[in-house]
């Protein structure tokens, strides 16, 4: 050991074992432990993660797409600007514009405005408009492909007869027991409806609608249908009476039975089903024959139900049948 010094050696390894580093100091030539090398990602894991960043992108572009489509729809070039009625007589055009106002401004925000020339509820609006008066049809269009103008078109029912409550049939009713009906048996609006037209045929119905539920609201019989199936066979009758000289003043159905209150002071009873002019011939040969032949006016009713037995009543006297 001495001798090294001496010549000018010095060894580092001399004391290392027996000396510490200083606390808080670490070594400047301390042993480094090797890294471990890192392992490749699996390919099922590379392409999960190719996955999850495509279905973010797609994400991402749709949320961009529809937001676009979304702001492209309340464009106000592309929105409803005015709205025109044509064929209104019994309605008040404000009213039906004010009305269809509502129902495209409902209140609610939605994606997609509603008043968007190509995207508006065109069905719905026609539903609106026909449950706001019971119009016989309702068509909603527009001038042209870019048009923000739109035009309902209302065609109106034109009152043909009057429908009244069956007890006060052919007895001088008042306006609030009568109600207007169309020429396909639809009955639409109180007899006096402001705005309605006076029916065209001086006929009054009664009866002849589906048995009232507990769910009928409190227009009925406002848009229930009169007899709609027979009712071509009922007005063939009536029209083969007229032609042979009778005149019709009520005219009241019960399920299949007809009873025609007739102008000459007696009632005419019939069926669905029978052929309207051999009834009316039936009629006239019952009424020409010996038995009835100047009694006219003596008459209470001729039933004509029962094929070629006809029953006839006078005033006063009990039921009688001829063939």
């Amino acid at each position: 050991m001495q001798s090294r010094k001496n010549s000018g050696v010095i060894d580092l390894r001399a004391g290392r074992s027996s000396k510490r580093s200083p606390k808080g100091q670490v070594p400047l030539f301390s042993p480094r432990t090797p890294e471990t090398p890192r392992r490749p990602m699996p390919l099922r894991a590379r392409r999960r993660r190719v996955r999850a960043l495509f279905g973010l992108g797609v994400l991402i572009l749709c949320s961009l797409v529809f937001y676009g489509v979304s702001w492209f729809s309340y464009l106000p070039q592309f929105n409803i600007s005015g709205i025109s009625v044509v064929g209104a007589n019994g309605m008040k055009e404000e009213h039906i514009q004010r009305y269809v106002e509502t129902v495209l401004d409902d209140g609610a925000y939605r994606i997609l405005s509603r008043r968007n020339i190509f995207l508006y509820p065109r069905t719905e609006l026609e539903q609106a408009v026909t449950s706001l008066h019971p119009v016989k049809s309702v068509s909603i269009t527009r001038p042209s492909l870019l048009a923000t103008d739109i035009i309902i078109t209302i065609e109106e029912r034109e009152a043909f007869a009057r429908w009244c409550l069956p007890a006060q049939a052919g007895t001088g009713m008042q306006q609030g027991d009568c109600y207007l009906m169309d020429s396909g048996g639809f009955i639409y609006a109180p007899l006096g409806w402001a705005g309605t037209s006076t029916p065209s045929t001086q006929y009054i119905f009664a009866g002849g609608l589906p048995p009232r539920d507990s769910s009928a609201t409190s227009t009925y019989p406002i848009g229930q249908s009169f007899v709609q199936a027979h009712l071509p066979g009922l007005l063939s009758l009536l029209t083969y009476l007229g032609q042979a000289g009778f005149t019709t003043v009520s005219v009241q159905v019960d399920s299949q039975d007809i009873l025609i209150q007739l102008q000459e002071g007696f009632l005419l009873k019939a069926s669905f089903g029978a052929d309207a002019g051999t009834l009316v011939k039936n009629l006239q040969l019952v009424l020409s024959s010996d038995v009835l032949q100047g009694k006219r006016d003596q008459l209470e009713y001729v039933d004509l139900r029962f094929g070629n037995r006809v029953y006839y009543k006078l005033k006063g006297q009990e039921q009688r049948s001829t063939q």
